[in-house]
């Protein structure tokens, strides 16, 4: 407007000595009005105002997301209308979106660096050295190299996951694995290792990769173990890995697990396997009559959910009688037929599966990674996703022990079976302790004259429900009536108990004991110095079972308490064998010497195995052949395959394929992975199944 108004600042040496040296000359002539929206509009934006911003950026908002929340923030603060429109004017409070723009992308460049490419990497390195120093996690990188096959890999263990490691005994006995993508404009893959326990699910560790090639799964996971803790998988060690593994059923995934932890059991995700036959069957070119697609359907749920070996080949008997009029479906059921000590659940009895034969676990995870931690808003770039983990993903999982700790759960959803409904139908005054330590037997309460077994330690029963670990009722009546914790029972949870999921969440725990305790309990010795050696105290209830190591030192605190009257009686039992064994014929030593190599075969695993192999005789259970990791895992060759890999159908070239005959390229630029385009369709199995209908 070439306004008039000017201001004069003069400062001269030889005044320094004075009380007044500056001099200050204003000249107030304005040419306009200068309490304006529009004179307010020129005003420069504060200092705080730009941290502000910042701090919603590095949260994952965009210029536009951002705008609208510190508007909005603005707009409740405001005394009153006209404060509110003054502040809404004011440049200096309130910038516009060019500016936030700009400032938007100087924050990426200097945060986050490139989208893609050689720089982009070399932030992603200087990120990821800076966390390695932070004792906050570990993390290790490879770069990805076109031009030597390389592929992009980051792993990342947060200092809460090496916590779940220590002091959750379900991470030694099952971990879920699965992976999924669209998380960046990249379409970098994210796999997730997962455990679960009464908390819900917890994570172990993950990695990023360009891709989802057996290779590089089998790469991402040996620099995984690299960062892992030494007590990995409460205590098995990063080489051994845990007991079972749950996956869907992905060729890449599981043969790398299986080069990787040789040990492991792979098994699959029952859903998965369903929806994939389901859908085996109404693909049109497999000609099922639309009538018998349902009937098909369910004597293959009978053949999956027996109990028992018997069982499931009276139904399969069942089922050749019935569908093997269909030549196509009798070839490929045979091909599952082969294959059945993976999805069939009769051969995981004596497994630590604690009722858990899905991935539900890990694919709500992956709905929490996208709804709350990304906001459902795509990262920047790999340095992002990066930071979203290591931040946001670790603020979550804290938040929800903590929940948990505190009797405070907020959303959390606590799994009805964690609180062992029916507990109060047991008759507590039937329940009796046997001489074995933290063993009970507990009456049925459908069928009079049946006893369970039930062993609070280590939270089993010999029930059909809590066989494998899983929380049951006869669990429940035990832990109220002895006021004994069991991991498996939310509401048996000690303040020790409490205190761990604490420690898990911040590797902190209150000063005060107190701090813990339940409403009802007498008030604790104040000033009470609880040290982090004190949260171990209460993980020795929580001993696992299958370990795989011989808890010997365990068994001699247990025959101390073995009475002589017992130990008779069962001598005198051994003489017994021994003389049936010398004077029988050949056909009952044959039996004898058969039970002798699986007592043997169960004993080499762990003493807690060989208790439930006995408890278990009566289900002709052979613990030498109950599960083998055997050869690579073939991909059922007519199922929906759920990823596309070199030398299939699709036809995909390597990565970086494309570029090599190209000059001048960053040999560091990752090649966008295309997206599946796939209809949306109800995962709701049981439903579609009845409506004759495509999940």
């Amino acid at each position: 407007t070439s306004c008039t108004a000017t201001i004069h600042i003069r400062l001269e040496r030889k005044r320094l000595p004075f009380t007044h040296p500056l001099e200050i000359n204003l000249k107030y002539t304005h040419n306009h009005v200068t309490n304006s929206a529009e004179a307010l509009s020129f005003r420069c934006v504060k200092k705080e105002v730009q941290e502000e911003y910042m701090n919603l950026f590095k949260n994952g908002h965009s210029p536009a997301s951002a705008l609208h929340v510190y508007e909005d923030q603005l707009h409740l603060n405001a005394t009153n209308e006209q404060n509110l429109m003054e502040i809404l004017a004011d440049r200096a409070i309130n910038p516009d979106y060019g500016y936030i723009s700009n400032l938007f992308q100087k924050y990426r460049d200097e945060t986050l660096g490139s989208s893609n490419g050689g720089s982009m990497f070399k932030r992603l390195e200087v990120i990821v050295e800076v966390y390695n120093n932070s004792d906050y996690g570990k993390a290790v990188l490879q770069e990805y190299d076109s031009r030597v096959g390389k592929s992009f890999i980051l792993c990342i263990v947060t200092n809460l996951m090496h916590r779940v490691h220590e002091k959750i005994p379900q991470a030694g006995e099952l971990c879920y694995m699965d992976a999924s993508a669209s998380f960046d404009p990249l379409n970098t893959s994210i796999t997730l290792l997962y455990t679960s326990c009464a908390a819900g699910a917890l994570p172990l560790g993950l990695f990023i990769t360009s891709d989802e090639h057996e290779v590089t799964l089998e790469k991402a996971l040996n620099l995984l173990k690299t960062i892992l803790p030494m007590n990995a998988f409460y205590g098995r060690s990063p080489q051994v890995g845990p007991i079972v593994f749950l996956t869907d059923d992905s060729a890449a995934e599981r043969n790398a697990l299986e080069l990787c932890w040789p040990n492991g059991i792979r098994l699959l995700c029952t859903f998965h396997f369903l929806q994939a036959f389901w859908r085996w069957l109404h693909d049109a070119k497999h000609s099922i009559n639309k009538e018998d697609r349902a009937p098909i359907m369910e004597k293959m749920k009978k053949i999956l959910y027996a109990s028992s070996d018997s069982e499931m080949n009276a139904h399969c008997e069942e089922f050749k009688q019935k569908f093997y009029n269909y030549l196509k479906l009798r070839k490929h059921f045979e091909l599952l037929w082969e294959r059945r000590q993976f999805w069939a659940l009769s051969f995981r009895i004596g497994l630590p599966m604690r009722g858990n034969h899905t991935n539900n676990y890990i694919e709500r995870s992956f709905g929490i990674m996208k709804d709350i931690i990304f906001a459902r808003t795509q990262a920047y770039n790999p340095v992002q996703v990066f930071q979203f983990i290591t931040m946001n993903m670790e603020r979550f999982y804290e938040r929800r022990l903590l929940g948990v700790a505190h009797k405070h759960p907020g959303t959390l959803c606590i799994a009805k079976r964690f609180l062992c409904p029916g507990w109060e139908k047991v008759d507590a005054n039937s329940i009796q302790k046997t001489n074995v330590a933290n063993e009970f037997l507990v009456p049925s309460t459908k069928n009079n004259g049946l006893i369970y077994v039930v062993n609070s330690e280590i939270g089993v029963c010999t029930c059909p429900i809590g066989m494998s670990g899983a929380p049951c009722k006869h669990q429940g009546a035990v832990s109220m009536k002895f006021h004994i914790s069991t991991f498996n029972f939310i509401p048996s949870l000690t303040p020790d108990d409490r205190m761990i999921y604490a420690y898990i969440a911040l590797g902190y725990v209150a000063e005060d004991k107190s701090f813990y305790a339940s409403l009802h309990a007498q008030t604790a010795l104040q000033n009470q110095e609880i040290v982090r050696s004190e949260i171990g105290i209460s993980n020795k209830t929580l001993i696992t079972e299958w370990r795989g190591t011989e808890e010997l030192s365990e068994l001699s605190e247990e025959n101390k308490e073995l009475g002589e009257t017992d130990l008779f009686e069962f001598t005198s039992f051994l003489e017994e064998v021994r003389s049936d064994y010398q004077n029988s014929g050949q056909t009952l030593r044959t039996a004898l010497n058969k039970f002798k190599d699986r007592y043997n075969a169960a004993k080499s695993k762990s003493i807690p195995r060989l208790s439930s192999y006995l408890y278990d005789l009566n289900r002709n259970i052979d613990p030498m052949v109950a599960i083998k990791s055997g050869a690579h895992i073939r991909v059922q060759v007519e199922s929906i395959k759920r990823r596309k890999t070199e030398g299939s159908s699709a036809k995909r070239k390597l990565p970086g394929s494309k570029y090599e005959e190209k000059e001048n390229l960053d040999p560091q630029v990752i090649p966008v992975r295309k997206k599946k385009k796939l209809g949306k369709k109800e995962h709701n199995l049981t439903k579609n199944v009845l409506n004759n209908r495509p999940n």
